[in-house]
């Protein structure tokens, strides 16, 4: 990513915080798979049979709304062309 590091305008601001703001959601979902994946890896062992993963679950959830929230700032809002 090139961009003007003398360019201080709120453009420029605005710009730069709409890829931060989509770098964000992408690490985001990356740790949200991740617990997603290590989540099922421990309910499939057979000792974790009475293990209660629902407050994981709605904590999962609720970290995919607010993530989504970030994408939804406007201004700056998001841009995906960030990487």
């Amino acid at each position: 990513m090139e961009y003007n590091l003398e360019d201080f305008s709120q453009s420029a601001i605005n710009k730069g915080q709409r890829k931060i703001n989509f770098a964000l959601t992408v690490v985001d979902v990356k740790l949200i798979k991740l617990i997603e994946a290590l989540r099922d890896a421990v309910a499939a062992l057979p000792a974790a049979h009475n293990i209660n993963v629902d407050d994981l679950n709605k904590a999962i959830t609720d970290v995919y709304r607010t993530s989504e929230k970030v994408a939804s700032i406007k201004p700056p809002g998001c841009d995906p062309t960030w990487g």
